[in-house]
Parts: C-alpha cells; structure tokens; sequence
C-alpha cells in the first residue's frame, strides 16, 4: 500500500519546512559526506523542519520512515549506479511534498533530479562538498567529459551553492560561472555522542612514544604514504592508520621496506574501526596527522572530530582546499608541505619536542 503524501509547507519560517536530500550514502555507511548528512537532518529535525532523505544502499528494517535507500548494483568510475534510483526519487517526492530538494554533490544520483518534472518544480539547494578532482586518474577524467554538462545543468538549476570554505570556492573551476549564487557554509559536527557497548580493548600504544594517529580510506590521495616514510626512521614516534582501502597491500610493503633493520615498524595499520574505537583513539594520541595530497580533500570533516578530542593537528598545506583555512581559522596545529616527506618528518619532530604548544593548539 503506498503511503499517502503529505501537504506541502505553506508558511514562511523554517518550522515545517520540508526538505529532500538526495545523497550518496548515509550511515552506518562512513565518511564525512555520510557523518554529515546524518548530523544536518538531525539539526534540521531538531529546528521542526521535516526533512527525508534519499540515498544508496541496501534497506534495513532500522531505517527510519522518512530514509530511502536505493540498493547498488555496480560502479562507474568509483561512483555507485542505482539503476532503481529515479523511481524512488519520484515516489519519495510524491510521498513528502518537500519544499527544497537539498543535493549533495558530487553524486551522480542527483542528476536523475533533472529528468523529473516534480522535481523541477521545486527550488534546489546543492551542498558542494568536493569538485571531481581527476588527477593522475586516466579513468576518471574521460567520464568527467560526461559528467561535466550534467553537473553544470544542476549548478545553473540551483537556487543556492552551498561551498564548505573560501579556499575551496576560490579554487574550484566548475563553480566559476555560478559564484554569484554560492554561499560559504563551513562544516560542522552534530551534539557531542556518548560511544559505548564495546568491551574495552587495549589500545595499541608503545610506551614512551610520540603517538601519531590518521583516518581514512586506504586511497591514493590521502597522503598516507608520506607519512609512513617521514616517521619510519623516528625512534621514538609511533602512527597509527585506521581505515581501510585498495591500497592497504602497498601501505603495509611500504612499512615492512621502510623499517630500518633490527627495529619494530613505526606505522601500524588498524583497519576498519568502529565509531567507540575511533572516538578512544583520537582522545589518546598526541597528534592527529591529516597528509592529503589532492582537493578531493575539500574540508576534512575528521579534523572536526580532532578538534572536539583537543588534539593538534598537522595537516597539508593543500591549496584550494578547506584543511589549510580550517587550521588556520581554529589555530589549532601546523601546515606541513604537500608530499615533502622531510618537511613531514621535521614537524613531527618539533612537535615531539614541544609539548607546550601541543597543548596550546590542542586548548585552541
């Protein structure tokens, strides 16, 4: 039996608004486009908007009513293909009535918004949280050619362009033609999250070192590498890596090459962590070490998620990504060179040797 729709909003305040997100994932999946999706239709509830959501994935029966999820059947160039996505676009805008469909982008699935006649009747916001970035990657940057004339079809659609920093929206060349309509909204974390239910593990810190710790997904633009090099010859550091990825299998030769003989490696790769795991981590170590080497890093969500343990951060100075502005904004760690390894390994160094302004930027 098919739900029946529900009157579209008609006053003027954000008090029953009704907003449509169309997303690429949403939790358990992780990610920072994921974590904060959940936490802006968390905000947006908590302010009496109705807001829903239409994302990729495999339905549970947890689900709340108002998330659809769209099961994958395949991908193309690293984006997943919901060949189901349309018709569930279509019902979940006949079901909700929204008053704004809100696009987070980049995602193929929002160009199914362009084809349907209920959703061009509504006014779009999109959410920019990262351009296509292609380099080094053959692969991706033929299907951007295709990509493109969609993605700027959405742009001149949208009402409002939401970027998550200045850097970025100054840098990105598919927002040129629309910044008259952009808007800076820097991100954000939901209410801080009590994280429990697991038995308490040991954590994997040596004694008597400098503790290291990185997140995210084991792929080429993460930096990961550069960071295991600068610190594989520090006696008295350790890094910890968690996440997974295609590149774990070099990640871990690149250690086990890297250690000078007779010594115990300096990075150690944890893998997938839960949600409780991470949060133990970030409130352990020293510093937290964000080395992305390309603007597919438009903001780094986790540097929040550092931020709100009080850890320092060293981050890549990347130009045209938010990493640098954030740092900068919050005075809460360092800018180290894109890829120097050297550079990497003398800020690490500093920072070993000066505990106080570990505790300053961490305060700050």
């Amino acid at each position: 039996m098919r739900a029946p729709a529900v009157p579209r909003n008609s006053g003027t305040g954000a008090a029953g608004l009704r907003v449509l997100h169309i997303g690429k994932f949403y939790p358990p999946a992780r990610g920072g486009m994921e974590a904060f999706l959940a936490d802006l239709i968390a905000a947006q509830r908590a302010q009496g908007m109705e807001a829903f959501a239409v994302v990729h994935g495999t339905p549970s029966a947890d689900d709340p009513d108002w998330l659809t999820r769209v099961p994958v059947r395949g991908n193309i160039a690293y984006a997943p293909v919901a060949p189901g996505f349309r018709s569930a676009l279509a019902r979940a805008i006949e079901r909700f009535q929204p008053d704004v469909l809100h696009l987070h982008v980049p995602n193929l699935a929002v160009f199914w918004a362009l084809t349907l006649a209920a959703a061009r009747s509504i006014p779009w916001i999109v959410h920019w949280h990262s351009d296509v970035v292609f380099e080094d990657r053959k692969v991706l940057s033929v299907a951007y050619k295709f990509y493109r004339p969609w993605e700027q079809a959405v742009l001149e659609r949208a009402e409002r362009v939401v970027v998550t920093s200045p850097p970025y929206l100054r840098a990105s060349e598919a927002l040129a033609p629309w910044r008259a309509k952009c808007v800076v909204v820097p991100l954000g974390l939901g209410a801080p999250v009590t994280h429990g239910g697991e038995a308490p593990q040991p954590l994997p810190w040596r004694a008597g070192r400098l503790r290291l710790l990185s997140i995210g997904r084991l792929s080429y633009y993460k930096g990961f590498g550069t960071l295991i090099r600068a610190v594989a010859a520090l006696p008295d550091v350790q890094l910890l890596i968690a996440g997974s990825g295609e590149l774990r299998p070099a990640l871990q030769a690149l250690i086990e090459s890297s250690t000078p003989a007779g010594r115990e490696p300096a990075t150690i790769l944890l893998g997938e962590i839960s949600e409780q795991r991470k949060h133990e981590l970030l409130a352990s170590c020293d510093l937290f070490c964000l080395a992305s080497r390309e603007r597919t890093e438009a903001f780094g969500m986790v540097l929040l998620e550092a931020m709100s343990h009080a850890r320092p951060c060293l981050v890549s100075d990347l130009a045209g990504s938010g990493m640098p502005w954030l740092v900068r904004e919050a005075r809460c760690g360092r800018l180290v060179e894109v890829d120097n390894e050297q550079a990497w390994r003398d800020a690490i160094t500093r920072s070993a040797r000066d505990s106080q302004e570990r505790r300053r930027q961490g305060e700050a």
